[in-house]
């Protein structure tokens, strides 16, 4: 596998071949993610579509300050913010929201619970969630959260803390 930053420098001296290569580098545990979150496989392909549209036309930004991991991260959570955001927009307006938790009942229970986890999760104010996400659901350390996000190791580490306590306050009002 060629280094990232090798193929960045190829691509932005003209070889669209090594974009091809990048993401095919990173193109699984992207939709990995965006899948465990989404919970549609159709929505999943098209986040990590919208994803590597977005590096393709920011990739020429790409400085090289931070790993290009932590630099696809960034586009990732906030692409699921984005996905989130709309998620929350259409349940308001279809109640699809309520009928999820209502049809959570008839799921094996650890199938329930993940599925109240992951409702949970989106209700969290950005920064609880970004982090939530990063740490649970791609088991980063606080270091590496703190990168991704460009906040303090500390601050990540009270953002989480909060998180709990709001996710265990958001999971037993469904109960």
């Amino acid at each position: 596998m060629v280094d990232d930053l090798k193929l960045i420098e190829r691509f932005k001296q003209g070889d669209e071949s090594a974009f091809n290569e990048l993401v095919l580098n990173h193109k699984d545990w992207v939709l990995n993610f965006v899948l465990q979150l989404s919970y549609n496989k159709e929505d999943a392909q098209d986040l990590a579509q919208e994803v590597f549209v977005k590096v393709y036309f920011n990739i020429r930004k790409f400085r090289g300050d931070a790993k290009f991991n932590t630099w696809l991260y960034k586009i990732v959570v906030n692409q699921m913010n984005s996905y989130f955001k709309k998620q929350k927009l259409l349940s308001w307006f279809q109640h699809d929201y309520e009928d999820q938790i209502d049809h959570a009942s008839d799921e094996p229970n650890s199938s329930k619970d993940r599925n109240r986890l992951i409702q949970s999760v989106k209700l969290l104010a950005k920064m609880q969630r970004n982090v939530v996400l990063l740490r649970v659901f791609q088991d980063m350390t606080f270091k590496e959260v703190s990168e991704v996000l460009s906040i303090s190791e500390n601050s990540a580490k009270v953002s989480f803390y909060k998180a709990k306590q709001n996710l265990k306050g958001l999971i037993n009002g469904y109960k």
